[in-house]
């Protein structure tokens, strides 16, 4: 099965199981709960990550990353129990740093070097500050798609045009053609961006939510597919960079504007503002389309190309972060 017949086919199986789990989550009590924000609505199934958990899990275990597989299997039960009873903010992040450490030290994956955005060759890290730079990463990339989980079908978007994104550039990047796993790494990139995009609308629409269970997840393999197969970091910085940037200015601006713990959650992201103006739906479809464009830019601009590229998206996020509060 090549690559664009795996895209269809998780494409398909995706959205198969996903308008299943609307019909039988209901009978199951899987739904969600809108009392608990003050919505006067009815409940809709929830959480339909643990849907695409499953699939995900799945697909390592067929091409024998049975490692990670475990990872995603333990990160989907925390998930899930979050969204049933909404556990406590550091319980949660130390789970996080648990599996993330479990990530870095036992199954070695790590940043162990950075390219020159502005020439050739590579910086090795040592080794403490590898362990402790991926740890740091692979909690930022969770987080911030967890947070970027506002608005419905932004999250499941932004994810499949990163999975598709990382996909294409190990697919025609020369710098990475050499890499042990790069096989597997195209195969499970292109199937989860399938699966992703596939189930897209059922999301989008609201038939379903995605839940913690769902972007705690995607985050999580999006970190960890960025480090595997030589991935740049400013090439996922680019593709992430919406998500990732945000949480960036929204901790910056909790903990030294708003004097309060970064944990603590608001309705100051930019998708929030974004949807305030326009309507959730113009929002989610802005966001997604900016999304692709830096996913394109992320694989076929030079290394110095995609570091303006990350500062203007990030200058462009605190300008109207600050706007935002005036």
């Amino acid at each position: 099965m090549n690559l664009v017949e795996l895209f269809v086919t998780g494409a398909i199986v995706g959205l198969l199981c996903l308008m299943l789990a609307v019909q039988v989550f209901p009978s199951w009590g899987l739904l969600d709960f809108p009392e608990r924000y003050g919505l006067q609505r009815n409940k809709i199934p929830y959480p339909g990550g643990i849907i695409l958990s499953l699939l995900a899990c799945l697909i390592f275990i067929i091409f024998q990353w049975h490692g990670i597989a475990i990872v995603v299997m333990a990160t989907t039960v925390i998930a899930f129990l979050d969204d049933k009873f909404q556990l406590p903010a550091l319980p949660r992040l130390a789970s996080q740093l648990i599996l993330a450490g479990g990530v870095t030290v036992l199954l070695s994956i790590q940043i162990t070097q950075i390219g020159n955005p502005f020439g050739t060759g590579m910086f090795l890290l040592p080794i403490p500050i590898a362990i402790g730079g991926t740890i740091l990463w692979l909690l930022l990339v969770q987080n911030a798609l967890n947070w970027f989980d506002g608005l419905k079908g932004l999250c499941v978007g932004v994810s499949g045009i990163g999975f598709l994104a990382l996909g294409i550039f190990g697919l025609v990047r020369p710098e990475v053609a050499w890499e042990a796993d790069l096989y597997s790494f195209l195969n499970i990139t292109f199937a989860l961006a399938g699966i992703c995009i596939g189930s897209w609308m059922l999301f989008f629409k609201g038939k379903i939510l995605l839940g913690d269970t769902g972007s705690q997840v995607l985050g999580l393999l999006l970190g960890i597919l960025s480090i595997v197969a030589g991935t740049k970091l400013a090439t996922t910085l680019l593709i992430l960079g919406l998500p990732l940037l945000d949480a960036t200015v929204v901790i910056l601006r909790r903990i030294f504007l708003d004097k309060k713990s970064p944990l603590q959650g608001d309705q100051c992201h930019l998708h929030h503002a974004l949807a305030k103006r326009i309507g959730e739906k113009k929002a989610v479809l802005i966001l997604l389309a900016c999304s692709v464009v830096l996913g394109m830019g992320s694989i076929f601009l030079p290394g110095w190309g995609k570091l303006i590229g990350v500062i203007l998206v990030g200058g462009s996020l605190m300008i109207v972060h600050f706007w935002k509060r005036k």
